[in-house]
């Protein structure tokens, strides 16, 4: 059982240096377009929404 994780740590370890990591400035711009993106769905959603619970309330009030 001990052999086992030592063998997982191990290659884990190989792994993770595999790994091609973003420099900064990449995961600087990554970060930006993941924040933009979900504000720009939020807004679209919100737009959605409200037509329709306008067009529910015409709909449904008479």
């Amino acid at each position: 059982m001990i052999e086992k994780i030592k063998n997982f740590f191990r290659e884990v370890k190989i792994e993770m240096s595999r790994v091609i990591w973003p420099s900064r400035e990449e995961l600087l711009r990554s970060t930006w377009i993941v924040i933009f993106m979900t504000f720009a769905f939020a807004i679209f959603i919100f737009i959605v929404d409200t037509i329709f619970r306008y067009l529910f309330t015409l709909i449904f009030s008479s």
